[in-house]
């Protein structure tokens, strides 16, 4: 099947045909201990985020397949929460992201090398009130879940932050990171993390180049203030090795990233902000194995914005908001971001929703402006 152009009037209307749930998971097996039946136990999950979107980059001619209409990050979950004994629990999580143009071969609206599914998490462990959670997969970050979450809240985001500007965020433990043993647990206001990251395979980013984790770890604490304010701090590290294939030049690095993040939500208000350091963390576009990462760099990222509630007309409510970030390296190139935008976003019923956004860029290689617009079905 070839498709030339990827309408979302097209995606709306399939969209149509599906359950009329509400933002929220679907339980299909709601756990009731009973004695005797093994199933009773079980609780079962599942939900997910179809997502279709436009970006258009001004100033740069832009011909991207973005521009047509692509995949926006949709994405299917399923949790399951088996009871053992006592407080004891068996927890699994899988999600996986399909990228519904590749899929079906709609040309030109995928990019090139593209897959049709990729595996975003996929792990499993023991929870406990008492003693905490203790789980092993890819799964996210300590520092993504205590300072990258905060303002990963907006579309156009991540573009300064560690998790969106490592070599990938699922080898080098800043985001969802594979083979992971992560531990949480909750003592008072304060949510405790730590994670061991292990060995593991080989990414090659191109040219040649050869990244390998050979091990890690990261800390985290999220220290609730208030019922709607929380301030996080995390550090991750992790120990690796760049290779060149070809001529047989290695190095190791020792990565770095350490950052805080407040996030408060009083009323309709949501406020967030976060910063971060990165040592020999962020590629300096050099294939250069001794030089290619830069020995330090920063980033940091704000939004604010008001929910009105509207509830009328099929419309739930209205959140008008401002964003931005600056991404700066200190040294190992000379480079500057600079990104500060508008957007409102229409929340509708029965979980679908509307993004639309303006960001205006100031960066050393002349980026356009950005405009997006996303539809968005939740389930």
């Amino acid at each position: 099947m070839k498709m030339h152009k990827f309408s979302l009037s097209a995606v709306a209307a399939l969209m149509t045909f599906l359950p009329f749930a509400s933002q929220a998971e679907i339980t299909i097996l709601k756990q009731d201990v009973q004695a005797g039946d093994p199933l009773s136990r079980l609780n079962f999950a599942v939900g997910g985020s179809i997502r279709a979107q436009v970006n258009h980059q001004t100033g740069v001619n832009d011909s991207s397949y973005k521009r047509d209409g692509f995949d926006g990050g949709t994405r299917f979950r399923f949790g399951a929460d088996y009871y053992l004994f006592d407080d004891v629990s068996w927890v699994s999580y899988y999600e996986l992201g399909v990228n519904i143009p590749k899929l079906f071969d709609w040309d030109d609206h995928y990019a090139d090398g593209a897959n049709n599914t990729t595996r975003r998490q996929l792990y499993t462990g023991l929870k406990s009130k008492t003693w905490g959670q203790l789980t092993f997969g890819q799964q996210n970050s300590v520092y993504y879940d205590v300072v990258g979450a905060k303002t990963d809240i907006w579309d156009y985001d991540m573009l300064a932050q560690a998790p969106g500007n490592g070599i990938s965020g699922d080898y080098d433990g800043s985001y969802r990171s594979r083979k992971q043993l992560k531990y949480k647990n909750t003592f008072g206001a304060l949510d405790v993390y730590a994670s061991y990251l292990f060995n593991d395979n080989e990414y090659l980013p191109g040219n040649s180049l050869r990244y390998k984790r050979k091990g890690g770890g990261s800390l985290g604490v999220d220290y609730h203030i208030t019922d709607d304010l929380t301030w996080g701090t995390a550090w991750n590290y992790t120990h690796a090795t760049m290779r060149n294939a070809e001529t047989g030049d290695s190095k190791d690095y020792d990565q770095n990233i350490f950052g805080t993040a407040l996030s408060w939500t009083p009323g309709n208000w949501t406020f967030s902000a976060g910063g971060g350091w990165y040592e020999n963390f962020i590629p300096t576009k050099q294939s250069n194995v001794n030089n290619y990462f830069a020995d330090d760099a920063w980033g940091i990222e704000y939004f604010a914005g008001y929910k009105i509630p509207v509830k009328q007309y099929g419309l739930k409510a209205v959140q008008p908001y401002v964003m931005g970030d600056r991404l700066e390296y200190v040294n190992g190139r000379d480079y500057q971001r600079i990104d500060n935008g508008l957007g409102v976003t229409l929340f509708l019923d029965y979980g679908f929703r509307v993004d639309y956004e303006h960001v205006f860029t100031s960066s050393t290689d002349n980026l356009g402006d950005m405009n997006l617009v996303r539809l968005r079905y939740d389930f």
